[in-house]
């Protein structure tokens, strides 16, 4: 008998976060027999890789591997090892709670008859209740908003990845929405909101070295406009997620060009990115409404601060 979930973690060789991480899992106090941990490493560090085997030795239910797999499709390569029934994504930099894992146990051992798709969104969305159901793809989308580019809430059953496995060309930038839009006619699709992860700061490490703005200003809405193509969601959940999409770029633009926070991140490409699926007029509405906002919060903190 295999495991029944799949914790996966791709990473490129951070100590000072996946460490940490690990020992939030193996604290859960949960049967080794359920569950098994799966890192991938696209890194060059070589006392990372190291002491990753070392770890290893301690703990009979652990992968670790390491991928020439380029940026984000390592996260494919770590599904590809995972032997679970269910396979959860974990950041390398958020820590499990204390109970998250049989969390994870208790919904798969409830689903296993009916197989629903889920994403946990870890408490990053306003919804109604904690964990919401709905009854078609589309509704599913509109609700996952801007989320459903972040691969930290994923978890699907290992036979849908297979399925998908076939004959996918994963997208470099996005890999895991090849997953998490492949099946579009399943009963019910879930939204778990309930805040099971915490994530550690940055502290000063880079998180990414990617194109920021060509991905959320490009890509992703590209993904969308293809499902929108297919008629798999509305125009309405088309609009509402390039709207959110926009939101997102902006709030990039603000802080690490306009505001010179430092990051990792390529800013290069902006004045390109962003007129392939927005005017101007789009983009500088979106930039003055920001920029109101933090002046607000910024006069607000200001005036509490003189009581």
């Amino acid at each position: 008998m295999g495991y029944l979930i799949s914790l996966c973690i791709p990473t490129n060789g951070v100590q000072e976060w996946i460490f940490p991480v690990l020992d939030s899992i193996f604290a859960q106090n949960v049967e080794n027999s359920l569950f098994e941990v799966v890192v991938v490493d696209n890194g060059n560090n070589e006392q990372f890789f190291r002491e990753m085997t070392e770890y290893c030795k301690g703990h009979d239910n652990m992968l670790y591997e390491k991928t020439d797999a380029p940026l984000f499709l390592s996260e494919i390569e770590v599904y590809k090892r995972a032997k679970g029934e269910f396979i959860k994504f974990i950041n390398h930099r958020t820590l499990l709670k204390q109970g998250t894992l049989m969390e994870y146990i208790s919904f798969i051992r409830k689903y296993q008859s009916s197989r629903p798709i889920v994403y946990f969104a870890n408490g990053s969305l306003k919804l109604e209740k904690e964990i919401c159901k709905y009854g078609s793809f589309d509704e599913y989308v509109r609700n996952l908003s801007i989320r459903s580019s972040w691969s930290t809430g994923m978890g699907f059953w290992r036979e849908d990845f297979e399925k998908v496995l076939k004959d996918a060309v994963f997208n470099e930038l996005f890999p895991h929405t090849n997953i998490l839009f492949g099946e579009r006619k399943r009963e019910t699709y879930i939204i778990d909101n309930r805040q099971l992860l915490d994530e550690m700061p940055e502290g000063g490490i880079p998180k990414g070295k990617y194109d920021v703005f060509y991905a959320f200003a490009v890509e992703y809405p590209a993904i969308l406009c293809d499902l929108l193509r297919s008629g798999d969601i509305s125009t309405d959940t088309f609009l509402s997620l390039k709207k959110a999409a926009l939101e997102f770029v902006m709030e990039q633009y603000y802080a690490y060009v306009l505001r010179k926070r430092k990051c990792s991140y390529d800013l290069s490409t902006f004045e390109q990115s962003i007129r392939v699926f927005y005017s101007e007029r789009e983009a500088n509405a979106c930039l003055h409404k920001l920029i109101l906002k933090y002046a607000k919060k910024k006069l607000c903190g200001k005036i509490g601060g003189k009581k």
